[in-house]
């Protein structure tokens, strides 16, 4: 018997911050998210596995449009036309989502929730319950069945497992508990990274996003093929992302002049091939000649020259000289700050005030107070700030 298992898909996120900074960089993530669900189903279907089950946050919104919907209604129809059926539930991002609205899903697709909290396909009993709600603050394991005697028992969950820091604390869940309940395999979603821990008895995996969406994801891009034969479980960790996030420290120091800054650039940019597949480079420079913008203009020029390098961002830092105890404590009370929650709500609040004030073309790029992506823009915006702060005052020392 054997499975292969995804989660965390997000079919329709919207990828507006990307698509800000390089059109076309976000044009080829938006078809790689598709692309890579379409490779996830020709697996399953090639390695003829009992289930795909999919653990959650298929879509990026419980209101996905037509075509998000049709196409992932489309895939699923066709894995079960190959003999692959589907088990599936809701996470947080699509936990409002209703999959009958357009009618019945198919006697191969089954979505597990409160009502429906079992299923079961041949010798395995499938156990699920779905987010009902956006923030789920509570565990959700003491509302899942005991496990069935004689079948192998499979549970899906979407939680944040172990609380890991980073992640929005819903639906809670330790793994000592889970592996405590009685089930053979847990297939996990909402962590964005694979994780996978096993005892004598029970595999807990989370494959983690299979097409990651930006620099933070870089980690992802795997979906999981489980075996359960003979007592055994197996477990097979199997690429599928079809763009890659890389970051790179590129010190552009010692160039001379522009020609020498150009053959440095597209070298670079060149390497970049990670096997076979596309990538969003991230550069972090190292300058103190050439400013951002004109760095961003020329190597987006070398990015027409090359077929599968993508620029993500440039960013740029000053040559740091060694700091100071004085400015290193500094920087240590400043991180304290910014982790308390008055100075967290005061950043929170000026966010959303300058959202208010953006135009609408520009404005839908940023998330929110109450969108699932809000804290980490914000996180992202406070950790840039004391990069920069680090950056000046370091600057300022000698020697």
């Amino acid at each position: 018997m054997r499975l292969l298992i995804s989660a965390d898909i997000h079919i329709g996120s919207p990828i507006r911050s990307i698509a800000l900074r390089n059109e076309e960089l976000g044009d080829r993530l938006k078809n790689a998210t598709r692309d890579t669900f379409t490779r996830i189903v020709d697996l399953a279907i090639a390695e003829q596995v009992d289930a795909l089950v999919l653990a959650g946050d298929i879509f990026d919104s419980g209101i996905p449009d037509v075509r998000s919907s049709t196409f992932l209604l489309n895939q699923l129809a066709r894995a079960w036309s190959e003999g692959v059926p589907t088990v599936l539930i809701r996470g947080n991002h699509d936990a409002l989502l209703d999959h009958t609205a357009r009618g019945k899903l198919g006697d191969g697709i089954h979505l597990l929730d409160k009502k429906q909290p079992t299923v079961q396909i041949k010798d395995i009993a499938f156990h699920g319950l779905s987010f009902d709600r956006n923030h789920q603050e509570q565990s959700l394991l003491p509302g899942y069945p005991e496990p069935i005697p004689g079948v192998k028992n499979v549970g899906l969950m979407h939680t944040a497992l172990d609380n890991t820091p980073g992640h929005d604390p819903y639906a809670p869940c330790a793994t000592k508990d889970l592996l405590a309940h009685g089930y053979d395999v847990w297939c996990l979603g909402h962590i964005h990274a694979p994780i996978e821990h096993k005892n004598d008895s029970t595999l807990i995996v989370m494959p983690g996003i299979p097409q990651p969406r930006h620099i933070g994801e870089r980690h992802g891009g795997f979906v999981n093929l489980v075996s359960l034969d003979d007592g055994v479980i197996a477990c097979e960790q199997i690429k599928v992302g079809q763009l890659a996030f890389v970051e790179r420290h590129l010190d552009l120091s010692d160039c001379q002049d522009q020609t020498q800054l150009y053959q440095t650039l597209l070298s670079t940019m060149k390497a970049e091939k990670i096997g076979g597949l596309d990538v969003a480079l991230r550069l972090i420079v190292t300058t103190n000649t050439y400013p951002g913008e004109i760095l961003k203009e020329l190597a987006l020029e070398i990015q027409e020259q090359l077929d599968t390098v993508y620029i993500e961002k440039i960013k740029t830092t000053l040559p740091r000289r060694e700091p100071t105890e004085e400015a290193d404590d500094l920087i240590r009370l400043m991180r304290e700050q910014l982790s308390t929650p008055g100075v967290r709500q005061n950043a929170s609040d000026t966010m959303r005030l300058f959202r208010d004030t953006l135009p609408p073309e520009i404005r839908n790029a940023f998330p929110d107070s109450d969108e699932p992506h809000f804290d980490d823009v914000l996180n992202e915006l406070l950790e840039e700030a004391i990069k920069e702060v680090t950056v000046t005052v370091h600057q300022g020392q000698s020697s």
